[in-house]
C-alpha cells in the first residue's frame, strides 16, 4: 500500500528525473491525451446557450425577383427557406432602398 502511494505522490508532483522510464510514459500518457481526446470535450456547452443566434442578412431585390409591397415579408422568407434549405425564423424585414439607384433590398433579422 505504501509503495502505491509513493508511486502516485511522485505522478502527481512529477517527481522523475527526465530520462527515466517513468517520465517517458507520463509524456506519452499528455500526448495521447492531447492528440486521441474528441474535440466535443473541449467544447463549453454552456456559452453556446448564451450566445445569441439571431444575425442579420442582406437581399437584394434581384435575388428575389419582382415582390408585390404587401407580400415583401412573405416573399422574403421564402426565397430564404429555397436558399438556405430550410426554414429560417424572420424576426424582421427593414427595406432599404438607395438613395442613388433607387435599388430596393431587404435586410432581414433571423432568429434561430
Amino acid at each position: 500500500m505504501k509503495i502505491i502511494l509513493s508511486t502516485l505522490k511522485k505522478v502527481l508532483f512529477w517527481s522523475y528525473d527526465r530520462g527515466t522510464w517513468q517520465y517517458d510514459i507520463m509524456c506519452v500518457l499528455i500526448l495521447a491525451f492531447i492528440f486521441f481526446t474528441p474535440n466535443d470535450w473541449f467544447k463549453a456547452r454552456w456559452l453556446s446557450m448564451a450566445e445569441d443566434t439571431s444575425r442579420a442578412i442582406y437581399v437584394t431585390s434581384e435575388e428575389v425577383g419582382p415582390v408585390v409591397s404587401d407580400s415583401a415579408e412573405q416573399e422574403v422568407t421564402e426565397y430564404l427557406s429555397r436558399k438556405y434549405g430550410r426554414r429560417l425564423g424572420v424576426a424582421r424585414i427593414e427595406q432599404v432602398t438607395s438613395e442613388t439607384t433607387g435599388n430596393r433590398a431587404y435586410l432581414v433579422w433571423t432568429k434561430e
